[in-house]
């Protein structure tokens, strides 16, 4: 799948909260989140969802979750038969952009996916438009297997006004992150063996320029996809916890450190050199992923996702890494995928409760990977169809051990997404220095943490 990490303001008046029907097991309130709607303390039956009678459960997710949800939708019915699924999927952007309007409406769907971060995740929490899921949590058991630092990236203070603390609002089947591709064929030809950490693969890069190849292939058009080269060499030197509480809002936090302003300065060198090929501003993230399938490039730096369709492209003919930091540990440009959010304004609660939970389960893991997908659960049940699909859900595996998902940089503010594209495109152009990269991003974090400090206080005092 591929993740667009697009952010954008949504402004939506506050929506009341409505109490779901009755028939919930262990129905209570969740006090500290605010909300006052019924809490799930025990697990959800099948008889527990007939009580709706026949009904009709409505999904809104996007359009990149359409195989996922074709291998989930008849599982869930035979076991609900009482229970019609109706499924509407918008292409990312489209629905970044109409979520939080979707789910004020008079007609809002039972469940929706939105997106971790200030742009999307936070008007829905603010708006009270989804539901807070620390009982569904316990319930099910899932910070059993999830870090405390996984789960950060749908935890919001009540109001939605820091990010990353508070009551959990969405979860995850699934986990993506960038790491890197690599044309073995190739690697062969150089003698280059593939790098296990990233002193071995800054090695490979020079050695395969040194030969006259293009050492990375890049396309950089949608600006997002350079800004993930940075955040995989960022991983290096900079602490996770430390790129999380930037992303935050955590007071005192800068993303000017010197291991980002060393990262910025190693893909500017790159790009120098002659590392990313000519014209790469001007090829798009899936001509890059087709040109590095024809051959072009020896190294792509890119999504966990694209690891299905490389495989089929490429014969077989690829393989993918994740360098190790100096300590043995992982880190990288990634998070679970999509969050699925439960609407306070659903009416079939159980039925909600019942979807997520086919979706956690460790029985779907294996539907998860057959379509090409890294599930968080099913650890050493599950069989990857290639070996490439294999390697990416063996080391997002480690990597959820390591606790080395370091989000994205986008999530940091409404307008992050914009200014990181256009600070790395400058960067990348040498129209800014290392230093005015970060400084850059600092200043859209300092605006944006000043307007959510004057809404708060503005919000107290009405």
């Amino acid at each position: 799948m591929k993740k667009l990490r697009l952010t954008g303001a949504a402004g939506v008046a506050l929506a009341g909260l409505l109490v779901a029907g009755c028939g919930v097991p262990g129905a209570g309130t969740t006090a500290s989140s605010g909300f006052d709607g019924p809490r799930i303390t025990e697990r959800v039956t099948p008889e527990d969802v007939a009580k709706l009678g026949d009904t009709t459960l409505r999904v809104l997710a996007d359009a990149g979750e359409e195989d996922t949800l074709n291998a989930l939708v008849p599982l869930y019915e035979k076991k609900y038969p009482n229970v019609k699924v109706k499924v509407t999927t918008k292409g990312f952007d489209d629905l970044m952009k109409t979520v939080v309007n979707t789910l004020s409406g008079d007609d809002a769907p039972d469940l929706a996916q939105g997106n971790q971060g200030y742009g999307t995740d936070g008007p829905l929490v603010k708006a009270g438009l989804i539901r807070p899921l620390d009982d569904v949590l316990r319930t099910y058991g899932w910070e059993n297997f999830l870090t405390d630092g996984t789960l950060k990236q749908w935890r919001w203070s009540a109001g939605g006004t820091i990010f990353g603390a508070g009551s959990l609002y969405g979860i995850s089947p699934v986990t993506e992150y960038v790491g890197v591709f690599y044309n073995t064929d190739k690697l062969a030809k150089l003698g280059i063996e593939p790098p296990k950490t990233y002193a071995e693969f800054t090695a490979a890069l020079d050695k395969a320029k040194a030969a006259g190849e293009q050492p990375l292939m890049l396309g950089n058009a949608e600006k997002y996809p350079a800004s993930q080269v940075i955040g995989l060499v960022q991983a290096q030197n900079t602490p996770s916890r430390d790129i999380r509480s930037w992303l935050a809002g955590v007071p005192g936090s800068a993303i000017t450190d010197a291991g980002t302003v060393d990262a910025a300065r190693t893909v500017q060198d790159w790009a120098g050199r002659g590392y990313f090929g000519p014209g790469y501003n001007g090829i798009s993230a899936d001509d890059a992923a087709a040109k590095f399938a024809q051959g072009q490039g020896v190294f792509y730096v890119a999504g966990s996702w694209n690891a299905p369709s490389l495989q089929e492209s490429m014969n077989g003919r690829v393989g993918f890494t994740l360098p190790t930091r100096p300590d043995g540990t992982r880190a990288t440009v990634g998070s679970m995928g999509l969050g699925w959010h439960i609407g306070t304004k659903t009416k079939n609660l159980t039925a909600s409760v019942a979807f997520l939970d086919m979706l956690m389960s460790d029985e779907f893991a294996q539907n998860l990977t057959d379509v090409g997908r890294t599930p968080v659960t099913g650890h050493g049940t599950v069989k990857a169809a290639s070996p490439v699909v294999e390697q990416v859900n063996g080391i997002g595996t480690k990597l959820l051990a390591d606790d080395g998902q370091n989000f994205y940089l986008d999530w940091a503010s409404t307008t992050m997404y914009d200014t990181v594209g256009a600070k790395t495109q400058d960067l990348l152009d040498r129209r800014t220095s290392p230093e005015g990269f970060a400084n850059g991003l600092q200043d859209d974090w300092k605006a944006f943490q000043q307007k959510q400090r004057e809404d708060a206080a503005a919000g107290a005092g009405s």
